[in-house]
């Protein structure tokens, strides 16, 4: 995924002229959004500029505040050492460039930057205190232009360890979070970007749930390359880690898949510009249409759960 281009901004206008159908010119409206997050944001993003230009009435400009298994305590922090120390810029924009986060903010104008709480913390309220508090004022020191949206993040697969140790199920994962990000945006009076709702709207769909244990694999002895059947899950399960002629048969039960990553940004592209997501026509190669209409689908139910707030 691209971070920050630089050369589709005109700081002067938020649209600019390209040439359309038959000759003629069309407007193309221009969405600039900094995300201050980890993987996750970064998951949500993977097809978000592919999506809008097959729209063909906008573009998004995304700018990555992002660092793997980032907090928002985390976040705070490193922008109170950017802050008297010039030194610290721990994001890394377009062509590796550094930044701090509030450096990032001014470097643009954004017409929106995201926040959200790491996904091991997203279902625990008390963690996003007094943080996300913090880097509101920031937000609004240094891009007060922009709008703060919250990145609802997803539950992880039902065969989560963590899930195990925590006694919960994936469901009572995403209803606290759920309530959590709630909790957050209503006290920001801030819109939600609802994807772990649209992950559970999919993952609950009759006849797309998710196999996570496959009868005919053997978990014990795993013979590379060989992987269980994972029909339906939005995020990468089982694979193979390879270093050199070293194997490790491992499970992410948290980071999106294609399919996951897909309707992350299908949430995305229709919250930040208002367009309807089944009427977009990118699909990740590999992906049937069929896949494809189903998650447009799920995606513009999920936005379109959040009304009223959310325009269309």
């Amino acid at each position: 995924m691209k971070a920050f281009h630089v050369g589709f901004v005109f700081a002067i206008c938020h649209a600019l002229l390209v040439p359309g159908a038959r000759g003629q010119e069309t407007d193309v409206r221009i969405v600039r959004v900094l995300t201050i997050g980890n993987s996750f944001a970064q998951n949500a993003c993977r097809y978000l500029e592919s999506i809008a230009d097959s729209d063909g009435s906008c573009r998004i400009v995304i700018g990555t505040a992002n660092i793997g298994g980032c907090t928002l305590e985390k976040h705070a922090a490193l922008a109170e050492k950017s802050a008297t120390d010039p030194d610290q810029k721990p994001y890394r924009g377009d062509a590796g460039k550094r930044y701090s986060l509030q450096e990032y903010l001014a470097a643009e104008q954004w017409d929106y930057v995201t926040l959200q709480q790491m996904s091991a913390l997203s279902y625990k309220p008390e963690s996003y205190h007094p943080y996300v508090e913090q880097l509101v004022a920031i937000i609004r020191e240094h891009a007060p232009q922009a709008e703060i949206l919250v990145h609802q993040t997803w539950a992880y697969r039902p065969d989560s360890p963590l899930l195990k140790s925590d006694g919960i199920t994936q469901q009572e994962m995403y209803r606290r979070l759920a309530a959590a990000y709630d909790s957050v945006a209503e006290q920001l009076n801030s819109r939600i970007i609802p994807v772990g709702t649209a992950f559970q709207l999919a993952r609950n769909t009759s006849g797309r749930e998710v196999l996570v244990v496959d009868p005919e694999f053997d978990y014990d002895t795993p013979v590379y390359p060989a992987l269980p059947k994972q029909t339906h899950s939005l995020v990468t399960g089982w694979f193979w880690r390879t270093n050199g002629d070293q194997k490790a048969f491992r499970l992410d039960f948290k980071h999106g898949n294609n399919q996951g990553c897909f309707l992350a940004g299908l949430v995305w592209y229709e919250v930040l510009t208002g367009n309807d997501a089944t009427e977009t026509s990118f699909r990740p190669q590999g992906m049937s249409e069929e896949d494809a209409m189903f998650f447009r689908r799920v995606a513009h139910q999920a936005v379109a759960s959040r009304k009223p707030g959310i325009a269309k």
